[in-house]
C-alpha cells in the first residue's frame, strides 16, 4: 500500500511516495517498509546514480527500502573486472554449456507466460511463496512498462525450448539483474548462479563496471546466495540523491577469490 503524501522530482519526471508498513515478504517475524518512485523518463546517467543509491526498478516503479527497526536488506553489487568464479561457479558453467543464450529487447509472449507462472508455482509448493501467476496484462505492467532503452532480456534455451528467463538492464558503466526464472525441472541444473554468471561475462566483454544484485539478506534462503559472487560492495546506508553513498567491500582483496 502507498501513503498519501508524495513529492514530486525532476520536473515531474519522477515522483516518489513512501509505502504504508506491511508485513516483510522476506523475514516473517519483520515488517517492512519501501519508498517507492514512479518514473517517466530516466537517463542512463540518472539511472546509474540512482543504481549507486540502492533503487531498484521494476517496469515505471523503483523502490528501496525505509524500514524503521530493521537493516537485514543490504544493496550488494559485484566488481565486474575483478571477478573470477569460483570452483563451483564453473562446475555450474561447464554443466549447462548446451545452453543457446540470446539477448533481446524485453516482450511477452505464450512462452514467457508459461515459464514465469510455472516457476512460481513450483516455489509456492517449494518454499510457500505465495501464489504468483501473471496474465500477459499484469507481466507488461510490472515488468515491461516504461520507455527505457537500457533494459534487456536475456533467453536461456535448451533445444530451442525456453527454460531460463532474465531482466537485465544495461546502461554505459553497469548492469543491474532485475529479475530470474526457471522451468523447474532444471532446477539442479542450478540456472540462477548460471545467469549471474553469463551477465557478468558479458559485463567483462562489454567493459562495464558493476553488477548490481539487488537486496542481499543473510537470513533469507532466496536472498543469501549473492555474496557468493566476488569480489563485492555493500552499499552503507541509503542516502538522499544529493548525498555520496558509500560502498565498503566486506573483506580484503586477498579473500576475494578463496
Amino acid at each position: 500500500m502507498l501513503s498519501d503524501d508524495f513529492r514530486l522530482l525532476n520536473s515531474m519526471c519522477e515522483i516518489e511516495v513512501k509505502g504504508t508498513e506491511s508485513g516483510c515478504s522476506y523475514l516473517p517475524d519483520q515488517y517492512a517498509t519501501m519508498v517507492f518512485r514512479w518514473a517517466l523518463l530516466l537517463s542512463e546517467s540518472r539511472y546509474e546514480s540512482l543504481l549507486a543509491r540502492g533503487w531498484r526498478r521494476f517496469g515505471n516503479w523503483l523502490f528501496r527500502p525505509a524500514c524503521a527497526a530493521c537493516r537485514a536488506c543490504q544493496s550488494l553489487r559485484v566488481r565486474i573486472p575483478e571477478f573470477r568464479p569460483s570452483r563451483s561457479q564453473r562446475r555450474v558453467r561447464t554443466q549447462n554449456s548446451e545452453l543457446t543464450v540470446t539477448i533481446h529487447s524485453p516482450s511477452v509472449t505464450e512462452e514467457h507466460l508459461a515459464l514465469h507462472n510455472d516457476y512460481h508455482r513450483d516455489m509456492h509448493h517449494r518454499r510457500q511463496w505465495p501464489v504468483r501467476e501473471l496474465t500477459r496484462e499484469q507481466y507488461t505492467e510490472t515488468f515491461l512498462d516504461g520507455d527505457f532503452s537500457f533494459s534487456r532480456e536475456f533467453q536461456y534455451r535448451h533445444r530451442g525450448r525456453l527454460v531460463g528467463l532474465g531482466l537485465v538492464d544495461m546502461t554505459p558503466n553497469a548492469m543491474s539483474s532485475i529479475y530470474f526464472v526457471h522451468a523447474p525441472e532444471y532446477r539442479d541444473a542450478a540456472l540462477g548462479t548460471f545467469s549471474l554468471l553469463t551477465e557478468l561475462a558479458e559485463g567483462r566483454t562489454t567493459g562495464r563496471q558493476w553488477l548490481y544484485l539487488g537486496y542481499y539478506i543473510r537470513d533469507c534462503r532466496s536472498m543469501n546466495y549473492k555474496n557468493r559472487f566476488r569480489p563485492h560492495q555493500i552499499l552503507q546506508e541509503y542516502v538522499s540523491d544529493e548525498e555520496e553513498p558509500d560502498w565498503r567491500s566486506p573483506v580484503s582483496p586477498d579473500q576475494w577469490h578463496e
